[in-house]
Order: structure tokens, then C-alpha cells, then sequence
């Protein structure tokens, strides 16, 4: 490889874009890179040292990377039009661990000219502005806000894993039920929405795991039972 494009994809982490490249080589060294098996395209105009790209063969490139790396790339190729969102904003946040293989997501205004291509998922949404408060930059990654995601990720996710993401950002001072109901209130149509929203009210109550949540509907509950104090310090 050009020892120039060579530097330049190490400083991008393993990552170059055809704009970057085309500012410091010729366009025939990027080509040359690819056809040599040096580099891999694995977005339109986006391209990663090939000794990046393992996983299984047959599968979509981005699939094959290490899921941050993915994660990057495909913001690279959105180029400021999209941010990180669902189940990738929840990775994003530390509320879901990622594995190579998993689709990325990136939601967009309706205005973006941004299509779903293998291993990335497109959302366009109406309203929606790539800059705060909408997005937020965590680690380097433009991701949509925690309320979002974790609402946009609760039909994603198996009936038994939904509740541990919003239980864990609750309990990490993440976020807090009041917000996670108004971020509820703007999908009227969410798949089972109202269990979300008896979690939201059991996340008020105090309760702060799912034992917690059982205990309070099953043990703590009924006919003769006090009113409770939830929740104090001792």
C-alpha cells in the first residue's frame, strides 16, 4: 500500500473515506489498495484495512467488523446526515453489549438521501435534528438520546430482555421514569406499550430490579396490606 494511505488509515483507526483519501493520493492508489486486497469497501466511498474485516464469509462487509469499528463506518459514510439509534445507540450507551454480525442503525431526517444497505438499517424520522438535544456524542459516536433509543429498542428486543436496558439506565442515573414517559408518549404505537409503561410506573414506585418488580406486585400487595414507604434509607 502507498506508505501515504497507509498512515492515513492508521490515524482513521483502520478506516479511510474516499474524501479523505482523495486529499493527500491520487483517486488509482485507493483502487489499487482495493484491487491488491490491501483495503475493503464496505460502504460506498467507505474503506477499511482488509485485516479488519473477519467474521463470517458470505456476510455483508460492515457485518464483519468489530462492532465499533462498524459503528464508524457507517457514520462515516452518513456523513453528519444520521446518528447512531435502537439497538446500536443502546450498545453505544453501555446498555447492550454489541457482537460482530449485528446490523447497525442509524435514524435520519426525512430530508437525508440516506437508503438501507446491507448491514445498516436506515430510520427516517420526521422532526428529527442531527445536534442536540436530539443526538448526543458519546465516546466519539453521534447516537440518539438515551429516552429514544431505549423506546425505540424495547419492540426490538426478545419479550425477556426488554426491561433490563431501562431498569439498568435508571439505576445508573442515566435517566429517570419522568423522562422515559415523555419519550413513551411520542410512540403511541409501540409494540407492547403498555408493559413499558407499568415498568415506567414500578421505576417510579421505587422498585429497582425485577425481583423488586415481583415482590411489589406478588408479596408486598392486596387486602390488609399498609400504605409503604418504598425505598427508605436505613
Amino acid at each position: 500500500m502507498n506508505s501515504v494511505l497507509r498512515e492515513l488509515v492508521e490515524l482513521g483507526g483502520g478506516l479511510v473515506t474516499l474524501g479523505a483519501a482523495r486529499q493527500v493520493v491520487p483517486s488509482w492508489t485507493l483502487e489499487s489498495a482495493c484491487r491488491n486486497g490491501e483495503l475493503v469497501r464496505v460502504l460506498p466511498e467507505v474503506f477499511v484495512a482488509a485485516h479488519l474485516v473477519g467474521g463470517r464469509p458470505g456476510a455483508p462487509a460492515l457485518s464483519r467488523l468489530d462492532p465499533v469499528l462498524g459503528h464508524r463506518a457507517a457514520l462515516a459514510w452518513a456523513g453528519g446526515r444520521a446518528a447512531l439509534s435502537h439497538l446500536s445507540a443502546l450498545s453505544a450507551w453501555g446498555l447492550r453489549p454489541p457482537a460482530v454480525g449485528d446490523l447497525v442503525h442509524l435514524s435520519t431526517p426525512t430530508s437525508a438521501n440516506l437508503r438501507t444497505r446491507p448491514g445498516v438499517v436506515v430510520y427516517r424520522r420526521r422532526g428529527l435534528l442531527i445536534a442536540p438535544p436530539h443526538v448526543v456524542v458519546r465516546q466519539g459516536l453521534t447516537v440518539t438520546c438515551l429516552e429514544q433509543a431505549l423506546v425505540d429498542s424495547w419492540p426490538a428486543l426478545p419479550p425477556a430482555e426488554r426491561r433490563a436496558p431501562v431498569i439498568r439506565a435508571v439505576n445508573d442515573w442515566l435517566t429517570t421514569p419522568e423522562r422515559l414517559r415523555v419519550a413513551l408518549g411520542s410512540a403511541p404505537r409501540l409494540t407492547d406499550r403498555a408493559a413499558f409503561r407499568k415498568l415506567l410506573t414500578r421505576l417510579a414506585d421505587g422498585c429497582r430490579s425485577p425481583l423488586e418488580i415481583w415482590g411489589h406486585e406478588n408479596v408486598f400487595t392486596g387486602p390488609g396490606m399498609p400504605a409503604f414507604r418504598r425505598q427508605m434509607p436505613v
